[in-house]
């Protein structure tokens, strides 16, 4: 009878898994790491680079409808500076723990770091260890905990050699059963031998079915419009190898309108079966979304060797929660909203949204920032500006934002926008850390302006009224600077600890 039971589960489960949206989620989500939890459901965790709160927790008990659940932590530990990557989540005993990597403040010869954060639950609170739990030279990626053969903690993770020209090997290394401290020397498991790979190996997730470790892997670059991530195997019947690369690899590759899946985090479902989990571009436009969390079942050939589903990112289908919005900051601060970590705003809700800007702004338009995903890079946003709490040279606006990465490629904030003042109504751009004013005219007489942001992919028009039924045009359309991953942002700044108010903000998707 139980079998039958099981039997009649997996098909129940089966089902939902063919209803699931694609993605899961609205907006960009990377690197995810997802555990299952019979009465808890799905709990997720994703890179948040120079966002806080860091590393969002997303919560779900049918994989279709996903809520924010928290963060781990509100402010980043004292240690870690920026970049905070590849969280993995895990239970150890009662507690549940949070491995991560960011890069230091004090580099003293280091580059990526690794920190490891716990709690009672799996959505918090979470106490950092309070100083990195490993640090190198090369700089150490992606850490994973996994039990070996006779149930000894281990924690693998990637050397970050491919920023230094040297290959990428992933490491295993004994781990304490709190996770508080490495003990013995790191092993050698992989590295990148394969053509397919490129000059990368990276984000490991291990499982074990009848008695062979099975470690799943993702190759070559990962991120921008250049990109040939994919995903690869290995297996072992013991945790340290040797490991034999599977003949097909890679295993999951860009298809069905989605480029370079990776990341994938591997874990055991509802149904008693295996799930993937892992990120990919919309091809096109859709880069401007950045990489959003899709979702696949782990089978088994005759020959032991796993697939994740037909080996192509699942066809979309509707039904991820919209990230269209209209918010008056009557009581308190969505948790859809985020700021950079490394210049926090002073921010009171209440009538409207005053954002005052951390002095580390310094007179730079973006001083502040305050931003939200979009799930799609055709929408229409608007932001609400009260002009009477503006003083001397502050300005308010709303732009189009993304925080660049400072190992991949980007080279601070891109960003298209546009702001008012007391007496001026601007459109400026940042190109590669520089900033142009494109159009400067007088502001209007009426105490809210109103502006309007209306994005159709790469192409950006800008509008003001002072009523919100009124428009008139501000400028001409302008190509935005950003390559992927947009964001909605309201900007303060343009002077030392600038101070703005916005009676509201919203956006329709398009």
């Amino acid at each position: 009878m139980e079998r039958v039971l099981r039997a009649r589960l997996s098909r129940a489960m089966a089902g939902v898994a063919l209803a699931l949206p694609v993605p899961l989620v609205g907006g960009e989500w990377p690197d995810p790491s997802v555990i299952f939890s019979a009465g808890e459901g799905y709990t997720a965790v994703t890179t948040s680079n120079g966002w806080a709160p860091t590393f969002r927790i997303l919560r779900s008990d049918d994989l279709t409808n996903w809520r924010i659940a928290g963060a781990v932590f509100r402010r980043p530990p004292s240690w870690a500076k920026t970049d905070f990557w590849a969280p993995e989540i895990t239970k150890l005993g009662d507690r549940h723990a949070v491995f991560y990597s960011a890069l230091p403040r004090r580099r003293n010869g280091s580059w990526y770091c690794l920190g490891v954060a716990t709690a009672p639950t799996a959505t918090g609170p979470y106490t950092d260890r309070g100083s990195p739990l490993r640090c190198s030279k090369f700089g150490s990626i992606d850490p994973f905990p996994v039990r070996d053969e006779n149930g000894v903690l281990h924690l693998l993770w990637k050397e970050d050699g491919n920023h230094f020209r040297r290959p990428t090997p992933i490491f295993a290394q004994q781990l304490s059963e709190d996770g508080m401290q490495l003990l013995g020397q790191p092993r050698e498991l992989i590295r990148n031998t394969e053509p397919w790979e490129g000059a990368v190996v990276e984000a490991p997730s291990v499982i074990r079915r009848n008695g062979m470790f099975q470690l799943f892997y993702s190759a070559n670059l990962c991120c921008g419009r250049r990109c040939t991530y994919a995903v690869g195997v290995a297996r072992s019947p013991t945790l340290i190898g040797p490991w034999k690369k599977h003949p097909g690899n890679p295993i999951l590759r860009s298809g069905n309108g989605w480029r370079c899946p990776g990341h994938a985090s591997v874990t055991p479902d509802a149904a008693g079966g295996f799930r993937a989990f892992f990120h990919a571009y919309r091809g096109g436009d859709g880069f401007l979304a950045g990489r959003q969390l899709l979702s696949e079942a782990v089978g088994f050939g005759a020959d032991g060797w796993p697939q994740i589903g037909s080996g192509l990112p699942p066809v979309p289908v509707p039904g991820a929660a919209t990230t269209a919005f209209s918010d008056r900051f009557s009581r308190r601060l969505d948790p859809q909203w985020e700021w950079l970590s490394d210049r926090v705003p002073r921010i009171r809700v209440g009538r409207g949204l005053r954002m005052t800007a951390a002095a580390a702004g310094g007179r730079r338009l973006d001083a502040a920032v305050l931003t939200r995903r979009v799930r799609t890079p055709r929408y229409t946003a608007t932001a609400t500006v009260d002009r009477s709490a503006l003083r001397g040279e502050a300005l308010a606006g709303l732009a189009t934002y993304r925080s660049g990465f400072a190992a991949i490629g980007g080279s601070g904030a891109e960003a298209l926008g546009a702001a008012v003042g007391r007496g001026r109504l601007i459109v400026w751009r940042r190109v590669r850390g520089r900033t142009k004013v494109l159009m400067d005219v007088r502001a209007p007489s009426s105490r809210l302006v109103h502006l309007r942001m209306a994005a159709r992919g790469s192409k950006v028009r800008f509008q003001f009224s002072r009523d919100g039924r009124n428009w008139r045009r501000l400028g001409s359309e302008l190509r935005s600077p950003l390559d992927e991953t947009g964001r909605l942002a309201l900007t303060v700044g343009g002077r030392l600890s600038a101070a703005g108010r916005f009676a509201r903000a919203g956006l329709v998707e398009r």
